[in-house]
C-alpha cells in the first residue's frame, strides 16, 4: 500500500500513479465490470482488478462499489476523479499528435529575421510556399539591419537569418549559407535628368547626394556603397527613418538613395534603376546556429533554396 499521507514530510511533492492505471480506470468505469474491461483492454480481469487497487492506493478511498452480481458502481471518489482522468488521457494523446506534427515540420513556430524585403523576390515566394504546406506552423517575422539581427540570433530570440552585408560567422556556432544575389538599385525622383536610364554606374551615382536609413549604429549599406564608389568623394546623409519614410524622402527631394530590389514598393514619383557593377550585388546569406535540428526551419530553407533556384547543400 502506498503511504497516501507521509507523516512529517507534507512539503514533498505526491506521488503519481502510471498513466495506465488512469486508462484502466476509465475503461472499468466505462464497462461497470472488470471482466469488460479486460475484453476491452486485452488483458486478464485478475490483471485488470490489481491495477485498481494499485490507484485507490494514491487516493483516499475506494474507486467503485462492489457488490457480488451486480455491475460496479462509481463511489464519490470515483465520481471525482472519471473527468480528471479522461482529461489528463486527452492531454497525453494530444501531446503525441502534436510533438509528431512538430516533427514532421506541421507545427510549432519559427522566428525568421530579414533585412532583405519581402514585397518580391525569393523570400517572398518561400514564405507564400511554406504558409500553403505548412499553415498550423506559427511564423514570427522581424525585419532588422544585420547587426539587430546578428544580436537576436546570438540570444536565441530569433531562429534564422536571412540578410545581406552579414559578417563571416563560420567560426563562431553558426551555418551560414549564401541563397542569392539581390540586385542594387538606386531609387531616384521620376523628375530626375537620369531617371529614364536603364542602368546606372558608381560613377553616377557618387556625383548624386544620397540619403540611407540609419538605425542602432548600423553602417553596413553605407560601407556597401563606400565600396561601389571607392575613392570618388560622396555626399551621403543618413536619417532614422523607416524604408517607406526614406522613399518619401527621395520624392521630396533630399536625394536618391540605394536599395534592394526585392525591398520595393511601387511608390508614386520615384522609379528605381538597376546599378551595372560587380559591386552593386549583394549575396543574401541564411544564418542559423549550428547544433539547431529543428525541422521547422529545414522545411523552410528547402522552400526558400527552391524559391532562388540554387540547388540545396545539405
Amino acid at each position: 500500500m502506498v503511504d497516501r499521507k507521509p507523516p512529517g514530510d507534507r512539503a514533498r511533492a505526491p506521488l503519481r500513479p502510471p498513466l495506465q492505471l488512469y486508462d484502466i480506470f476509465v475503461k472499468v468505469a466505462d464497462a461497470r465490470s472488470f471482466v469488460g474491461a479486460s475484453k476491452l483492454i486485452g488483458i486478464s480481469q485478475p490483471a485488470v482488478s490489481q491495477a485498481i487497487a494499485r490507484l485507490e492506493d494514491f487516493y483516499p478511498g475506494d474507486l467503485f462499489v462492489r457488490r457480488r452480481g451486480a455491475a460496479l458502481a462509481l463511489t464519490p471518489v470515483g465520481e471525482a476523479l472519471l473527468p480528471h482522468a479522461k482529461a489528463m488521457l486527452r492531454a497525453a494523446d494530444q501531446s503525441f499528435f502534436q510533438t509528431e506534427a512538430a516533427s514532421k515540420s506541421e507545427s510549432g513556430r519559427l522566428s525568421i529575421g530579414f533585412y532583405t524585403g519581402i514585397v518580391r523576390g525569393a523570400l517572398r515566394e518561400a514564405i507564400c510556399a511554406f504558409r500553403a504546406e505548412c499553415p498550423d506552423v506559427e511564423l514570427n517575422l522581424v525585419e532588422a539591419t544585420p547587426r539587430e539581427l546578428h544580436a537576436q540570433l546570438c540570444d536565441h530570440a530569433i531562429d534564422l537569418v536571412i540578410a545581406a552585408f552579414m559578417p563571416d560567422l563560420g567560426a563562431s556556432g553558426f551555418a551560414q549559407e549564401r541563397i542569392w544575389s539581390e540586385q542594387l538599385v538606386a531609387v531616384l525622383p521620376t523628375d530626375h535628368e537620369l531617371a529614364s536610364a536603364e542602368s546606372l554606374s558608381w560613377a553616377d551615382i557618387a556625383r548624386m547626394p544620397i540619403i540611407l536609413r540609419f538605425a542602432g549604429g548600423d553602417l553596413s549599406g553605407y560601407r556597401a556603397i563606400i565600396a561601389g564608389v571607392g575613392a570618388r568623394g560622396l555626399k551621403c546623409a543618413q536619417y532614422p527613418v523607416s524604408r517607406g519614410t526614406l522613399v518619401q524622402l527621395v520624392t521630396m527631394g533630399f536625394g536618391i538613395t540605394i536599395s534592394f530590389s526585392s525591398a520595393l514598393v511601387a511608390t508614386p514619383g520615384v522609379v528605381d534603376v538597376p546599378i551595372r557593377d560587380e559591386r552593386a550585388i549583394a549575396s543574401v546569406e541564411a544564418v542559423w546556429h549550428a547544433d539547431d535540428a529543428n525541422p521547422i526551419r529545414h522545411r523552410f530553407l528547402r522552400h526558400l533554396r527552391a524559391a532562388a533556384a540554387i540547388p540545396s547543400s545539405a
